[in-house]
């Protein structure tokens, strides 16, 4: 073999390992705009979206998934409870659970041996610091995506060597939780690419009314509940087409709510009623819309990045009530506490249609870096520092920022 076939060799690179779980669906959307992200930058690596619940043993995916989706939807006063008392814990599960629980992953880890480890979820992060320690990774770097605005105590961990985080605020927190100020970046939520790229609003809405055959010269407003259609959707969609002054024309978003939108379906014989499911053009109809009804999480995010205005209701316990406070806080949308409330702003809205262009102009101001892209970069740049290092060991030292292409 000669000594460039043995060069090529040693500089294949191992798969990088993205680690999400499927407890909503902000997780994996970061996870996936990230992946997309270091495909682009790093061609000669493969790239693994996993969701961690699928390697877990029935129990642990109960624990992890099942019960938590229950507590937040039938306890929230219990999930409440929990939730502020688990931020200050160091783990959110013993190491030994993990390692039982998400044996099938470590197995997964130990066969493809990756070159770089992702994590978008503080239970993830976890694993993938145990994955790293037990498989004496520790030339392998691993990033923490915290998609959230606050920040658990169990992101710390030892193993991690750059953190992403959505604000400011939650730096401080990992600050104050221990974890090193030079390993943390305030790049934002990671996005779907679609969000940063240049639109006309109009011609997106002109689109839009075409496909949904709508009217494009009547409001539109986009009513949602997340990936799992959550929140009192169809009483929100009732009152907001009773409204005559002004008329209104509302898509409702169900997610992955098959029962959700078979019953919202039934009230299709309404000329300003269109219901979908889970679809790719979430993009799209936020640019095309006046006005967002939905709950908060990643749609919080994505609703800044598409310069649309968010109306909420107050969510249950956990860290969209963080992202609740903000959005009169920033001026972004409006934060309300009944139906009867938000019903009021939609229709002021409508009428002062200035209110609107200046929320408008406030997310503009807050729209974040394309935060996938500076992960990939940064990843990009460890590779280089590898390579340029003695057997090709890569240095965790730098900081350099490759602009993703």
């Amino acid at each position: 073999m000669s000594l460039r076939v043995e060069e090529d060799e040693e500089r294949k690179v191992s798969p990088v390992l993205i680690l999400t779980i499927s407890n909503g669906a902000g997780h994996t959307r970061a996870a996936e705009a990230i992946a997309l992200k270091v495909r682009a930058d790093r061609p000669e690596a493969e790239v693994f979206v996993v969701d961690v619940a699928d390697y877990m043993t029935r129990v642990a995916r109960f624990t992890h998934v099942t019960a938590y989706m229950w507590l937040v939807r039938h306890a929230p006063t219990a999930w409440d409870r929990m939730d502020k008392y688990q931020k200050k814990q160091t783990h959110t599960s013993p190491e030994w659970y993990y390692r039982r629980g998400a044996r099938r992953l470590f197995e997964l880890a130990r066969s493809i041996r990756p070159s770089a480890l992702i994590a978008t979820e503080v239970g993830c992060c976890e694993i993938a610091a145990l994955i790293k320690r037990d498989l004496s990774l520790d030339d392998v770097p691993l990033v923490a995506v915290n998609v959230n605005y606050d920040a658990d105590r169990a992101w710390v961990r030892e193993e991690v060597n750059l953190f992403c985080v959505a604000s400011a605020r939650v730096r401080d927190e990992l600050i104050a939780h221990g974890a090193t100020p030079e390993r943390i970046r305030v790049w934002g939520v990671p996005l779907e690419s679609g969000f940063g790229a240049h639109a006309r609003r109009e011609e997106e809405r002109a689109d839009v009314c075409r496909w949904l055959k709508l009217a494009p010269q009547l409001p539109l407003i986009l009513v949602a509940g997340g990936s799992c259609g959550l929140g009192r959707i169809e009483e929100i969609a009732d009152r907001l087409l009773r409204l005559q002054r002004p008329k209104l024309q509302v898509v409702v978003l169900t997610g992955h709510n098959a029962r959700l939108r078979s019953r919202l379906q039934r009230r299709m014989q309404n000329d300003s009623l269109r219901v979908l499911g889970w679809t790719e053009h979430v993009v799209k109809l936020m640019r095309a819309a006046d006005l967002l009804v939905s709950k908060l999480g990643n749609t919080f995010d994505e609703a800044i990045a598409a310069e649309l205005p968010l109306i909420a209701l107050e969510p249950p316990p956990g860290s969209e009530r963080v992202q609740y406070k903000l959005l009169d806080e920033w001026g972004v949308g409006h934060a309300v506490r009944t139906v009867d409330q938000m019903v009021e702003t939609v229709s002021h809205l409508m009428e002062h249609k200035e209110k609107l262009n200046v929320m408008r102009s406030k997310a503009r101001a807050r729209k974040g870096k394309d935060s996938a892209a500076l992960i990939a970069g940064w990843l990009s740049g460890q590779k280089q520092a590898c390579y340029a290092a003695n057997d090709f060991k890569p240095s965790l030292d730098g900081d350099s920022i490759k602009p993703s292409t």
